[in-house]
């Protein structure tokens, strides 16, 4: 994992382009904000901007650790219960995802699915009362099983990225990188043929989006038939291979829990390499101000359990995917500028 500390130089430079765009826009869900955003991360600090180009060209790790990055607990409040806000409703966190997108440019474009938390491009990642035993991000007391981010999309994000606001009880994020595995060539044979179905997770449906309070009613119709679309998936799922590209080091797509081998061979390879994956992943402990850029090709991520306490000092992270290159979603788009995937 690479790592970068921001100095007090760099945060105050951070700072200032964060008052900049904080004094034109009132949401980082807006395109006035990504456009803004764009131009102005080339305005911050050298050193910073040269380690987020060298994660993203370079691919020297599966992640980018980057430190520093100044948190208000008291102006932030209570971690919300709930992943949406009501409709004109001001983020407590705006300056923290300020921040946060200015960063996220460099690397490329913040985008939301439609089927994920109603389209939104920056994820509140907070337990949420009665979805303690649940698989999904908003889950608590259960173990978020490790996996490539939305494996099964065939416009899944170059990079997954977290934020910490808040996490008083240490809860690990954990993770594990696909140059640390070791894969024999036989297995690696296998992995890299289409023997793998693989369907969208329970976070991709209308019953956990809420879609049809929060979206508008002439937006309705074309929201369902995303979910449509995507429950279709589970019917008729993606097959798709496990590794690709470059033999020596390859690129990993996985999702043990919602992936299917479709033969033995494959079966007992995927097998071999959960074994492998459970024997090298690591906890990565994030606190306020730490930010984790990983690459959702070589790295993948999950979560270890916690006890929530639901009394507003919760762990609250936020969440980004970020492409390198919108174009091929194009036709999922509405417009050129528009970064929700349908």
């Amino acid at each position: 994992m690479e790592k970068h500390h921001l100095d007090p130089q760099t945060v105050k430079e951070i700072e200032a382009l964060v008052e900049e765009i904080a004094a034109r826009v009132t949401s980082v869900h807006d395109a006035e904000f990504h456009r803004a955003a764009a131009v102005l991360a080339h305005e911050l600090p050298r050193p910073l901007r040269e380690a987020l180009v060298d994660f993203r060209l370079r691919e020297p790790s599966g992640a980018l650790l980057v430190s520093g990055l100044p948190v208000d607990d008291d102006r932030l409040g209570p971690t919300p219960s709930h992943w949406h806000q009501p409709a004109g409703t001001p983020s407590p966190s705006l300056r923290e995802e300020i921040a946060f997108g200015l960063l996220a440019q460099i690397l490329g474009d913040p985008f939301g699915y439609a089927t994920l938390h109603n389209g939104l491009l920056m994820h509140n990642i907070i337990p949420i009362k009665g979805y303690e035993k649940e698989q999904i991000a908003f889950g608590s007391e259960e173990t978020l099983e490790w996996h490539t981010e939305e494996a099964f999309h065939v416009n899944r994000s170059a990079y997954t990225a977290l934020m910490c606001l808040r996490n008083p009880y240490g809860a690990p994020t954990t993770y594990a990188d696909v140059a640390d595995l070791e894969i024999s060539p036989e297995d690696a044979e296998v992995l890299r043929g289409p023997w793998f179905e693989t369907r969208p997770s329970g976070s991709h449906s209308a019953q956990r989006n809420n879609f049809a309070e929060l979206v508008l009613a002439e937006d309705r119709e074309r929201w369902g038939r995303s979910f449509a679309e995507t429950d279709d998936i589970h019917r008729h799922p993606v097959v798709q291979p496990i590794l690709s590209g470059h033999e020596d080091q390859p690129y990993l797509c996985i999702d043990p829990d919602c992936m299917t081998a479709v033969n033995d061979e494959a079966a007992g390879a995927l097998e071999r390499l959960c074994a492998e994956v459970n024997r090298k992943i690591q906890d990565v402990t994030l606190a306020p101000g730490d930010l984790l850029f990983m690459d959702n090709y070589r790295a993948i991520h999950g979560r270890k359990p916690f006890k929530a306490r639901f009394d507003g000092s919760d762990r609250w992270l936020k969440r980004m995917n970020i492409s390198r290159d919108l174009r091929p979603s194009r036709a999922r788009r509405l417009s050129p500028d528009s970064r929700i995937i349908f």
